[in-house]
């Protein structure tokens, strides 16, 4: 089992009332029940509470945020009420909650389908008809969406409570309070809305408590499918494949539900949900994927929401949730705003599946006018034999600049000049490239860098070739060379922000520049390499390693070493 996982709290202990103070401080909508820091309450309960409406209440073990604290509020739900995490609360706390907003028109709970849960939530409706007579209007709703577990054999209390209760508490909090639906039919609705629902989910990493490790092990290069919100292991794990894969083993399950019986003529309204620890990057691709699979495989989406709303603390996992549309006017409900509603991203998707375009202007990247002037082909064998020494000692250093990268960089300097390598040298070998023109030759350098190599260094070397292409435009020689190198460097520093001393590979360009017309090129490529050594006691003050602390910064800059390798390799090359 893994060690404690870090995160943000002040003591694990008081992680629960922390983020309640938390929501609370940063909401003027809602408040702390008089007495108990475990329930939120709107701060207008008492006129729902003294009004025609039905009031609603909602609860279960923390951290599932937003669940159900940070769904308090208009057209949603009126009280909440937290456990401990993953824990449910005491009966004791669901009756201050349920005392605080019952009023003439009733109140219904909710709660998510956990033993725990049944049982507390239970015995407060029960006290609440001993106080105020059998025909008190207060009720309890089970939310039992999961069909994970609907053939396994021995299960008797129902699938697990999951992301579908967010539909149904916004169906729930629209009925009650802006169509002033009775309690009968907001329990009634409520209800045929969660037989008409199900969820499957799928994670990659298990979940860690606060002050805790995982709460399970899941070894690398597998997923498990169909767990559940309270850190437990799923009913299958499998290995991992891609996330195309993924998401329709997930959609394969959840249609081919006993409990949906779904037909391609049903209208639909899915739910992707985030158990909170995948990316942003991660979850765009994870919807498209959702609503690809439905269009192709010949379903109706009516609606189509997405968000951060029912999680494992810190889960990497994501759950689909489809609820059939009976009528017209569940999705009616699901378009009222609310403040759950402001929670998710509300869409109509696509009918049909959308293709990337096809980048075709960027099919060669070689192709530019033929301009300055032309050498003659022994010269062109040369600048050839260079160029691509040049790019094999930079692929043979991947992993060396990659290290050097990695303590102040994002550890990917290695891999970027390696393809920016490989294209160049693919195209030489399609003798795509004008060896004999120079100045056309650096502009195809220029685009090759740009477009085969993303983020800082493609952009850097695209600036450095074309500008110092500038200077091969009526002579090819020594002196023209120096002259592109300073044309080059002049364009990154103007660009960039970077000057000699920075620590990056200005420092060795700089010193290739500034050596005199009669230095030699043997002693220029060891200033070049005695500037990259140098760079290991500066410290950073442009480029991503200027944002790290400077004890990180101990070994030579890596886009400084590269251009050390670079020089002397092609140099060596034409010896």
């Amino acid at each position: 089992m893994s060690g404690i996982k870090k995160k943000f709290v002040n003591d694990p202990k008081n992680v629960v009332n922390d983020s309640l103070l938390g929501l609370v401080q940063s909401d003027d909508r809602i408040q702390f029940h008089p007495q108990n820091p475990r329930v939120i309450l709107r701060k207008d309960y008492e006129d729902l509470k003294n009004g025609e409406k039905v009031t609603l209440g909602c609860g279960g073990g923390s951290g599932h945020e937003p669940f159900a604290g940070g769904l308090v509020g208009k057209n949603s739900l009126t009280a909440a009420i937290a456990g401990d995490v993953f824990a449910s609360p005491p009966s004791s706390h669901v009756s201050d909650a349920l005392e605080a907003i019952q009023g003439k028109a009733g109140s219904l709970i909710y709660v998510i389908n956990y033993t725990g849960d049944r049982l507390h939530f239970g015995m407060a409706i029960e006290r609440s008809k001993a106080r105020l007579g059998p025909d008190s209007k207060a009720d309890l709703v089970y939310i039992d969406d999961d069909v994970a577990l609907e053939n396994k054999l021995g299960v008797t209390v129902g699938g697990r409570g999951l992301a579908g209760a967010l539909l149904v508490l916004q169906i729930a909090g629209a009925l009650a309070e802006d169509k002033k639906a009775s309690f009968e039919e907001v329990r009634d609705v409520s209800r045929d809305v969660i037989s008409n629902m199900g969820t499957f989910g799928v994670s990659l990493y298990p979940c860690a408590l606060p002050g805790k490790g995982l709460m399970f092990d899941l070894p690398e290069g597998q997923m498990e499918l169909g767990l559940g919100i309270h850190g437990e292991p799923g009913v299958e794990r499998t290995k991992q494949v891609s996330a195309k894969e993924i998401v329709a083993t997930v959609l394969e399950k959840l249609t081919a539900s006993k409990r949906l019986q779904l037909k391609k003529s049903d209208k639909l309204a899915v739910l992707v949900n985030n158990l909170g620890g995948v990316s942003n990057l991660e979850f765009g691709l994870v919807q498209g994927e959702v609503a690809s699979w439905f269009v192709q495989n010949g379903y109706t989406l009516s609606r189509f929401f997405a968000g951060t709303l029912m999680t494992s603390v810190d889960g990497h996992g994501f759950s689909v949730t489809v609820l059939k549309l009976k009528n017209d006017d569940w999705a009616s409900l699901l378009d009222v705003p609310s403040h759950i509603s402001s929670l998710w991203k509300a869409t109509r998707p696509q009918t049909e599946v959308v293709k990337s375009p096809q980048h075709s202007q960027f099919d060669d990247n070689t192709k530019v006018e033929i301009v300055g002037v032309k050498v003659e082909q022994d010269t062109a064998s040369t600048i050839e034999k260079a160029l691509r020494k040049a790019c094999e000692e930079l692929i043979k250093n991947e992993d060396l600049l990659n290290e050097l990268d990695s303590s102040c960089g994002d550890g990917d300097c290695g891999n970027a000049l390696k393809s920016a390598s490989k294209a160049i040298l693919e195209a030489a070998d399609q003798k795509r490239l004008a060896f004999q023109n120079p100045k056309s030759l650096c502009l195809q350098l220029s685009k090759l860098c740009e477009h085969s190599v993303g983020g800082t260094s493609g952009a850097l070397y695209a600036l450095f070739f074309g500008a110092g292409s500038r200077a091969f435009e009526d002579n090819f020689n020594s002196n023209t060379l120096r002259k592109a190198i300073q044309e080059g460097l002049q364009a990154i520093s103007y660009y960039g922000h970077a000057k000699p001393g920075h620590r990056t590979l200005v420092d060795p360009l700089h010193a290739a520049s500034e050596a005199a017309e009669s230095t030699s090129w043997p002693e220029l490529i060891k200033s070049v390499e005695k500037a990259s050594e140098e760079t290991a006691s500066m410290e950073a003050k442009s480029g991503r390693a200027s944002y790290t602390n400077k004890d990180q910064q101990k070994q030579p800059d890596p886009g400084a070493k590269a251009v050390a390798l670079w020089f002397r390799a092609a140099f060596e090359a034409t010896q």
